[in-house]
């Protein structure tokens, strides 16, 4: 086993289910799962009307997907919210001039106090340059928009996508966009037809361009959009996600 699991305390874990499977799930994951679950969180998810078997089924990690529910203090809007957290394992892509290390992660944000619930998106792109190279980006015409798609690359939403782009060193820019969808903006049966449907979401892609001293003219050393991540999240997490909707939704 080589898991790991952070329990804050152990006796919540079973959630009166059958027995103490979910224990054993939880204190037993495979691979490089990891499962984290706030002392707090179950009764402030049963309060909000979820029920302990999708509490369960949203806190399941998976071999890619690791998983956090937890009740914190969001520091935006100072209200606490249940939360769950999934990150899909960071993968790296190279090129000749680079190195891309990508993480995936699908926020599900349900305040305490019954405020604006959302789903939300997130990309973050790590980009390491390698020794010798300057580099300078370009931000995309689009970079104010997610797109959600379906299996079919047809577009189901458009979302407001917010980045943060930083020049970490001279080797090492990041780029980390959000987009999200609320209660504000859709109803019941809408927020969970586009869970639903959905396949993933493109985040826009930044155009970068490296030089050295042998290489004056600017090479494109771009990576495509990651996209495996969210694919990974709600392909095993959309139908929990709907539920909840419909149970927390307001």
């Amino acid at each position: 086993m080589n898991g790991k699991v952070k329990i804050l305390l152990a006796s919540l874990l079973c959630l009166n289910l059958i027995g103490c499977e979910y224990v054993d799930n939880i204190l037993h994951p495979d691979d490089d799962d990891e499962i984290v679950i706030d002392e707090n969180f179950k009764n402030d998810a049963l309060q909000l009307g979820l029920s302990e078997a999708i509490v369960t089924q949203l806190c399941t990690a998976t071999k890619e997907i690791s998983v956090k529910c937890i009740s914190v203090l969001n520091s935006d809007s100072n209200q606490k919210e249940v939360r769950f957290e999934y990150t899909y394992n960071n993968v790296t892509q190279k090129n000749d001039y680079a190195k891309s290390t990508d993480a995936s992660r699908i926020i599900f944000h349900l305040p305490v106090d019954n405020t604006a619930a959302r789903i939300q998106f997130e990309n973050n792109r790590s980009y390491q340059f390698n020794d010798g190279y300057e580099f300078t980006w370009v931000e995309p015409t689009d970079i104010e928009t997610a797109d959600v798609i379906n299996d079919a690359d047809e577009s189901l939403a458009k979302l407001v996508n917010s980045a943060v782009i930083k020049r970490v060193t001279s080797s090492k820019l990041t780029n980390v966009s959000t987009a999200s969808v609320s209660n504000e903006q859709y109803s019941i049966t809408e927020a969970q037809d586009l869970v639903n449907s959905a396949s993933t979401v493109l985040f826009p892609v930044l155009m970068v361009s490296v030089t050295s001293s042998d290489q004056t003219e600017p090479a494109d050393a771009s990576f495509k959009a990651f996209t495996t991540g969210h694919s990974a999240i709600l392909s095993n997490f959309s139908a929990a996600f709907s539920t909840a909707i419909e149970q927390s939704w307001i």
